[in-house]
C-alpha cells in the first residue's frame, strides 16, 4: 500500500536543497548516518529513493498453491498466473500427489514458462523458481520473436492445407507453446513494471502505454492460437481444400506480416493502410464464403472454420496496426519510431 508524506525544501550551505527522509521509511530499511541512497529520475521528473545495495530484481516474492485432491490442468494455470503476477518462487503443496501427476505438472510449467526451474520437490511438494534474466530479453524483442514465430506458424500451415501433411500440421501446433512463453513473459514484465519503472523506461517506453503493449503481444498469442486451429483440422480435411480458401490465407499471411512490421519498427503510414487493407480482405472473405457454401460437401464444417481464423488472423492483425498508431501518439521517443 502506498503512503504519502509531505516534506518542505530546505536550503543549506547557500546552494544545497535537502529534504529530511520519512522516519518509518529509514526504520523499515535499517538505514543508518552514513548509509548511500541511489536518486533515480523518471520520465515525468519524479524521484525514486533506492537503498544502495538494494536490487528490486532480487525480490523473493513467493506463492502456496494447496490443493485436496490434484489436478494437474488446475494446478499448472494458476502456475501461469502467478509467473504473470510477477513471483520468483510458487509451491504447489498436495497431500495427494501421484508420481505422474507431479511430473506432468513439471514438464509443462518447463515448456511454456520462461526460466522455470524445480528447486524443491518431493511427494507433497512441488517448489519452481522462475530464474528469468530481463536483461537479456527485453520486452520489444519478446513480441517480436513471437511475432516471427507466428508468422512461420501461419506460412507452414498454408503449406499444409496445400498438401494435407499432417506432420507439419503437428509441428505447427507444437510450436503454439513457444509463443505462449513470450506472451506470458511479457505479460510479467508488464506487471513488475508497476512498481519497477525502469523495466519500461530502459526500452523508452512509459507506463501510460502498458495496456497498448499487452494488446500488442495479445493479438500475436491468438493469432498463434489461430494458427493452432487451422492446422489440427488438416487432419480431417486432408488435401481438399479450394484454391479460393488458400488464396485468402496468403492474403491474410501478409497482411499480419506488415503489421509486424509496422509495430516492429513504428511505422505509422503502414498501420493505417493495414487498416484500409482489411476491408478488401472482407469483401474477399464474403465472396469466397458464398460461393463454398454452395459447392461443399461433408467437409463444409472444417473449411468454414478454416476461414472463419482467416479472418480473425486478419483482425487481430488490425488490433496490432492500431496498437503500433497508439503507441506513437503516446511516446514519440519510444523504441517504435513513427514516419
Amino acid at each position: 500500500m502506498q503512503s504519502k508524506t509531505t516534506r518542505r525544501i530546505q536550503l543549506t550551505g547557500g546552494s544545497t536543497y535537502i529534504i529530511s527522509l520519512p522516519k518509518n521509511w529509514v526504520r523499515q530499511l535499517s538505514l543508518k548516518p552514513g548509509d548511500e541512497v541511489d536518486v533515480i529520475q523518471d520520465s515525468n521528473l519524479r524521484l525514486l529513493l533506492v537503498p544502495k545495495g538494494t536490487s528490486q530484481d532480487g525480490k523473493q516474492n513467493r506463492a502456496v498453491i494447496t490443493c485436496e485432491n490434484l489436478r494437474p490442468n488446475f494446478a499448472v494455470r494458476e502456475f501461469i498466473a502467478y509467473y504473470m503476477a510477477g513471483y520468483t518462487i510458487v509451491s504447489l503443496i498436495c497431500a495427494k500427489m501421484k508420481a505422474e501427476d507431479r511430473t506432468a505438472i513439471k514438464d509443462t510449467v518447463r515448456k511454456r514458462l520462461l526460466g522455470a526451474e524445480v528447486v524443491e520437490e518431493d511427494s507433497t511438494n512441488l517448489t519452481v523458481q522462475f530464474l528469468v534474466n530481463e536483461k537479456d530479453l527485453p520486452i520489444s524483442r519478446a513480441i517480436n520473436r513471437a511475432a516471427a514465430i507466428s508468422q512461420n506458424m501461419l506460412k507452414d500451415t498454408l503449406d499444409a492445407l496445400r498438401t494435407g501433411d499432417i506432420e507439419v500440421a503437428r509441428e505447427v501446433q507444437e510450436r503454439d507453446d513457444e509463443v505462449d512463453r513470450f506472451y506470458f513473459y511479457v505479460a510479467r514484465q508488464l506487471t513488475l513494471s508497476i512498481t519497477s519503472f525502469e523495466i519500461l523506461e530502459e526500452e523508452g517506453y512509459n507506463a501510460t502505454q502498458i495496456v497498448d503493449i499487452y494488446s500488442a503481444a495479445k493479438s500475436v498469442e491468438r493469432i498463434a492460437d489461430h494458427a493452432h486451429r487451422i492446422s489440427s483440422l488438416i487432419p480431417e480435411i486432408g488435401g481438399a481444400v479450394p484454391e479460393s480458401v488458400v488464396k485468402v490465407g496468403e492474403r491474410v499471411l501478409e497482411l499480419y506480416k506488415e503489421a509486424s512490421s509496422s509495430f516492429i519498427n513504428g511505422k505509422r503510414e503502414t498501420a493505417n493502410r493495414i487498416i484500409e487493407e482489411d476491408r478488401e480482405i472482407a469483401e474477399l472473405h464474403r465472396t469466397v464464403m458464398s460461393s463454398l457454401l454452395k459447392e461443399l460437401g461433408e467437409l463444409r464444417a472444417p473449411i468454414l472454420f478454416v476461414l472463419d481464423s482467416f479472418r480473425r488472423i486478419s483482425r487481430y492483425s488490425v488490433d496490432l496496426a492500431e496498437t503500433t498508431i497508439n503507441l506513437l501518439a503516446k511516446n514519440k521517443d519510444s523504441p517504435i519510431q513513427g514516419s
